[in-house]
């Protein structure tokens, strides 16, 4: 394990010269373990992660948007054959208040004011609802261009939707490239038909909400072309809480594509047989706010890194991005790719809110109460050979470009969400076992990564409180190894909730 000093988390000791690619911080609990009024101060590093999730994706060459900063999205609505009664002036009003409109505009959040928040004011994003494109396409004519996985006939649609735009707005839309790399930063396009759960009589391959990439794209930093793109119907919008009152606009299909435009990985199994993250995410069930991986894959959190005995004082999470992070005891490459455990302080406050005391539509509620979320990450990096190389899939700590191999491969996460192949893809490249992110359950009945059924999901009881112990011995059913970590090594440590408030909670650590 890599020490950072011999600096103790906890007491009252004397802080020493400073430390380099870390910060140290200080914080006050005003009531201490016992209840008393005693203040007890802790002493703690905060480090950023090497790598985000946009510099793997700019490495891979999957065109992302840069989720830091201001940035510009074009939303493009598309007129389907058949469908024009819903393409109004109404609709594409609603569809810029669902996407940019202010909080009160909508049902809950529009996409721009949720990812404002998540980000803590470190992402704002803008963009413009263009005109209706018609298509002049039937849903049928749309999805015989191509099949699922290609997504060929919307992408012709996107395609030309763009260009009708360019040419309309006289813009050559190089304010939607802000990495200069010659694609659009993303698109999304709402089409003017139900989505086919809705009616189940329109092709199911290409009418239902997904994230998708041109790979046939070519750059163009002159007149930047589009790649990256969301594709999802009106009616998602009056769907949720729109669904309630006609004048409510719901934004949380829209809100979890736009994670994917940003390279997150859903955190369901897509064959249904397991739910690692117990259904509630916004990259599983399409509720509450981004976890603390998915902030800290963003570059939004910097957690504060557990190397030695002690105690700290976790504020909630939805307010302030703190977690604590506890490497195992193999080297740590000090990024977020890497296996840990990773915790946050959860609260049913801000935008966790809405999720935790309205049911949204047949998902499972949001945690009611305050608690430790407990998290097993394995965000690992291979290296995995292109076809006809013959460079062996590994574990790598750092990112290669492609551009710049020598060997012929290219850097990935190691695993996903979904243990096994998925319509002829794998999505586990190292260890079908292992899990990207899971949830630790406290009640230890329930293994979020290996139940028999996707139905089961997390409630408050698998919340971590006050007097609840966490050990690897306790909790060794919810690992695949059953006595180690992933990467072999033991984990010594033990956790032990403290006092909690709506302020904050004091989690001990001890290493046995």
């Amino acid at each position: 394990m890599k020490k950072k000093t011999a600096l103790k988390i906890f007491g009252f000791i004397s802080l020493v010269g400073a430390v380099s690619s870390c910060t140290l911080f200080e914080t006050s609990s005003k009531e201490s373990t016992s209840g008393s009024s005693q203040t007890i101060t802790y002493r703690y590093f905060k480090e950023p992660t090497r790598y985000t999730m946009y510099d793997l994706n700019v490495c891979r060459e999957q065109q992302s948007l840069a989720p830091v900063g201001d940035k510009k999205i074009l939303v493009l609505p598309i007129t389907i054959k058949g469908y024009e009664y819903n393409a109004t002036e109404a609709t594409r009003e609603n569809i810029r208040k669902t996407f940019f409109g202010e909080p009160n505009e909508t049902a809950w959040n529009s996409v721009s004011s949720f990812y404002s928040k998540s980000s803590y004011q470190a992402f704002n994003l803008e963009g413009e609802v263009a005109p209706w494109y018609d298509s002049k396409l039937t849903p049928a004519e749309i999805a015989a261009m191509g099949d699922e996985d290609q997504a060929i006939g919307v992408i012709k649609v996107m395609n030309d939707a763009v260009e009708a735009y360019r040419a309309s707005s006289g813009s050559d839309l190089s304010e939607y490239d802000y990495d200069k790399d010659g694609f659009i930063d993303g698109i999304w396009m709402i089409y003017s038909c139900p989505n086919y759960s809705n009616m189940p009589s329109l092709p199911h391959t290409s009418f239902w909400a997904y994230t998708f990439w041109d790979i046939h794209a070519k750059a163009d930093p002159a007149k930047p072309t589009p790649k990256a793109f969301c594709w999802a119907s009106y009616d998602f919008m009056y769907d949720g809480y729109g669904s309630i009152g006609n004048k409510c606009l719901d934004a949380h299909t829209y809100i979890h594509e736009t994670g994917h435009l940003f390279g997150l990985e859903d955190y369901y199994d897509y064959n249904g047989k397991c739910a690692p993250m117990g259904g509630i995410d916004m990259m599983d069930y399409n509720i509450i706010d981004h976890n603390a991986f998915s902030k800290y894959l963003f570059g939004w959190v910097e957690p504060f890194i557990i190397e030695d005995e002690g105690s700290l004082y976790l504020k909630p999470s939805s307010s302030t991005g703190e977690c604590a992070l506890i490497p195992t005891k193999s080297h740590w490459n000090g990024s977020v790719f890497d296996e840990y455990l990773l915790l946050e302080y959860y609260t049913p406050t801000d935008l966790n809110l809405k999720d935790s005391t309205l049911r949204y539509k047949n998902c499972p509620l949001g945690f009611t109460e305050n608690g430790v979320r407990i998290y097993h990450v394995d965000a690992r990096l291979c290296k995995m050979p292109f076809y006809g190389s013959r460079v062996k899939t590994e574990y790598v700590d750092d990112i290669v470009k492609e551009t710049d191999m020598v060997d012929n491969y290219y850097t990935n996460i190691a695993h996903t969400n979904t243990p096994t192949s998925d319509r002829g893809q794998t999505r586990n490249h190292m260890n079908e076992q292992y899990r990207l992110v899971q949830e630790m359950d406290c009640t230890k009945r329930r293994n979020f990564a290996n139940q028999k059924s996707y139905s089961l999901t997390a409630d408050n009881s698998t919340l971590f409180q006050k007097g609840d112990i966490f050990t690897f011995e306790k909790y060794a059913s919810s690992f695949p190894n059953g006595t180690t970590m992933n990467d072999g090594t033991t984990f010594d440590w033990e956790i032990t909730i403290g006092n909690m408030t709506n302020d904050g909670v004091e989690i001990t650590f001890t290493e046995i």
